[in-house]
């Protein structure tokens, strides 16, 4: 992130030269710099930036773009692209799972999202824009608190990037008070990149994240970015909306709406999937907040309570799997599936499943973001729930949009349309039901569990 070996400085002042077009190579950086600073400061995958000074007395950060990274990037996604159905076959075959052709095609179509990011991230033209677009939008919405870095276009070009230099740290390493307060703020940047600009920020380490020394969130490094249209926009707000009032009877055409099942699956068929009762499960979890630690703790408690306090870990584990395999085969016999037919409970469910499910791309962007967030507020307070800090937004965003679709969930996150509520159990599985088992604090702590959160950065943006 920026800490990656850096190139020659020699090689790296002659490329700027180039891009700047001064005929003396290196040597005539001086017309343009009042002062460059020898090394880079920091150093990443695409670039390495410089700190300098202009002769009309701006600080700078120069990024400099490392010389043919565009043809690694096509080398490294061609092997990528070449040993995916390999690593895909292994790890089902570690997962005691069928690999299907859909598995390696879900997984080649991941990889050529990843490229397109990669690829977008070597024109810092593109980026210079959507830094420039984040500034002048929050500004119109009065967003003072967050900012970009301002950039000096006559230096800038497709390899070179030269913004005003940004004083700050890191916003994870930070210690001054009103750290809490600006994740707050960066949560409500990033719900309005999602659910309002359409443009959301797809790199949002750490690293990228500083506290400026007048107290604002300031967000470097764009030049990956996801363009989210608004039915996009308007499925997360119905979904979102569903949820907060536990109307899962509604959640499974709002999967469809979101993309996440294949042409011609009907809500139906979602519904008798369970996937409500998973999402349900889930959602409760991730409202009561403290992170991956603090979900497996819970989940543990509620499986002692069921099963018996004197279990170990392990021993509530398998009890879990096993009514959980009930439930699979209960799910079965209710299609009409004789499942003393089926050699493989879970993979004839696993297999049906997948026929149901499909995985976006967009959706590797914005758990990033939204998990490299949580990973910063559970830094900051251990209780952290990123769930609780999005109704802010989300109440102003529904009361202010007109639109019939926003009209139309806000009258469902508030009940007004009067939804069938059910309570939902207490663990995502039961006699009628399919769902997930979550790791119990034991099994977390073995590396079994999820987690939010990155790290490194650096002043000027990387890159």
């Amino acid at each position: 992130q920026d800490a990656v070996p850096p190139f020659p400085s020699t090689q790296a002042k002659e490329i700027l030269a180039s891009e700047l077009g001064l005929p003396g190579g290196a040597a005539a950086l001086a017309s343009t710099f009042r002062s460059l600073s020898t090394e880079p400061l920091a150093a990443a995958s695409i670039g390495q930036v410089y700190r300098g000074t202009l002769h009309d007395g701006r600080t700078v950060a120069v990024k400099v773009q490392r010389p043919a990274i565009l043809d690694e990037i096509g080398l490294d996604l061609y092997l990528l692209r070449l040993l995916t159905p390999l690593q895909t076959r292994i790890s089902n075959a570690v997962n005691r799972l069928p690999t299907y052709d859909a598995d390696i095609a879900s997984a080649q179509a991941l990889v050529d999202e990843w490229g397109r990011g990669f690829v977008a991230e070597t024109d810092y033209l593109y980026e210079a824009d959507n830094t420039e677009s984040f500034a002048e939008a929050m500004a119109r919405r009065g967003l003072g608190a967050v900012t970009s870095p301002a950039v000096v276009r006559e230096l800038s070009s497709s390899r070179v990037l030269v913004t005003e230099w940004v004083d700050g740290t890191r916003l994870d390493l930070d210690a001054s008070p009103d750290v809490p307060r600006l994740c707050g703020v960066a949560i409500n940047a990033y719900l309005t990149m999602l659910l309002d600009t359409g443009v959301l920020h797809c790199d949002p380490h750490p690293g990228n994240l500083l506290r400026t020394t007048d107290g604002k969130l300031c967000i470097l490094d764009w030049g990956m970015t996801l363009e989210v249209p608004s039915n996009l926009q308007y499925a997360l707000l119905e979904f979102i909306a569903h949820l907060n009032v536990e109307d899962y009877d509604a959640v499974p055409q709002d999967f469809i709406n979101l993309g996440f099942s294949p042409e011609g699956v009907s809500a139906e068929r979602l519904k008798a999937s369970g996937i409500t009762d998973g999402l349900s499960f889930a959602f409760r979890q991730l409202s009561a907040g403290g992170g991956p630690k603090k979900i497996a703790e819970r989940v543990e408690g509620e499986l002692k309570q069921r099963y018996g306090a004197e279990l170990s870990g392990p021993e509530l584990e398998k009890k879990a799997q096993a009514e959980l395999l009930a439930a699979m085969e209960a799910q079965l016999a209710s299609e009409g599936v004789d499942v003393k037919g089926v050699t493989n409970v879970m993979e004839e469910v696993s297999r049906r499943n997948r026929e149901l499910f499909a995985l976006p791309p967009y959706v590797l962007y914005v758990a990033r973001a939204f998990s490299t967030l949580e990973g910063i507020g559970l830094s900051v307070d251990e209780d952290y729930a990123i769930v609780q800090e999005c109704y802010p937004y989300l109440a102003r965003r529904l009361f202010t949009d007109r639109s019939p679709r926003s009209k139309a969930a806000l009258r469902a996150m508030l009940g007004l349309d009067g939804p069938a509520v059910r309570a939902p159990s207490a663990l995502p599985f039961g006699a009628d039901t399919v769902g997930v088992v979550v790791p119990t604090a034991q099994s977390s702590a073995r590396g079994n569990g999820g987690g939010g959160g990155g790290g490194g950065g650096g002043g000027g943006g990387g890159g």
